[in-house]
């Protein structure tokens, strides 16, 4: 689901896949923002990504609010602006309890990667 081309607002990888950047989606139906994993899937609806997931069988990926597709038009990654405007969001990152990161990731750090820096 990322587009290459476009930066998104992300808060880490998910502990389900173990490689998926957990990325902020705007519901297009409800304006909901939540937490969805863009390799797996999962959907969180607040901050506390250590809580269950939600999963669903339907492509469309619907919101767990509206039941809006996610993954279609006009659902989208949320701006800067949405985020902004999220009091949960904002609240998640003002007690740092979430570390908002913005890019387009590519996979989380390993272990191999930063033992192999400190040897060179």
């Amino acid at each position: 689901m990322t587009d290459p081309n476009n930066k998104m607002f992300y808060i880490g990888f998910c502990r389900i896949c173990g490689t998926g950047p957990l990325g902020l989606r705007t519901c297009g139906g409800c304006g909901r923002i939540v937490v969805l994993c863009d390799e797996c899937d999962a959907v969180w609806t607040d901050a506390d990504v250590a809580a269950e997931p939600a999963f669903s069988n339907d492509p469309a990926l619907p919101c767990p609010s509206c039941s809006q597709s996610l993954f279609d038009s006009p659902s989208h990654w949320a701006t800067r602006d949405e985020i902004n405007g999220s009091e949960w969001l904002a609240d998640a990152i003002a007690k740092g309890s979430i570390s908002l990161e913005e890019g387009v990731p590519l996979a989380p750090p390993s272990d191999d990667s930063a033992h192999d820096e400190a040897i060179d």
